[in-house]
């Protein structure tokens, strides 16, 4: 005998976990790229893309934490001087260094989103014919 019942809760769980876990990958990369190219342009040293991970990764969790648990604009002035410090940490630079590198990170990561844009759009309009339609 064959049983058809629904999938276990289980099941539904582990699959949002692996669908989170490949979100969050993805994001770390695509924010430690943009870290890492701030970091080239302002710092000057050879800034590692490890670096740039490990900024993107603890910065995430303890930014997160500090607007989480901090009250309205305390949690946000908490969180950018967390992240201030950890690239002020990682990169091996000064205060003026690391205003620097958030500014050209959110400047790369303006510039990212544009082009991206415009691929995308610009992917609707030079769709392959499909013969016969």
């Amino acid at each position: 005998m064959v049983d058809f019942a629904a999938p276990s809760l289980g099941t539904g769980l582990i699959s949002i976990l692996i669908g989170f876990l490949v979100v969050f990958i993805i994001y770390l990369l695509i924010i430690g790229f943009v870290l890492w190219l701030a970091g080239e342009i302002v710092v000057g040293r050879r800034v590692t893309f490890v670096e740039a991970l490990g900024i993107a990764a603890v910065g995430t969790f303890l930014v997160g934490a500090s607007i989480a648990f901090l009250p309205g604009w305390i949690g946000l002035l908490v969180g950018l001087l967390v992240f201030l410090l950890l690239v002020k940490h990682y990169f091996k630079t000064g205060w003026l260094g690391a205003i620097g590198v958030s500014i050209m990170a959110i400047v790369v990561g303006i510039v990212l989103i544009f082009i991206l844009g415009a691929l995308a759009l610009g992917a609707l309009f030079v769709l392959p014919k499909i013969p016969g339609l």
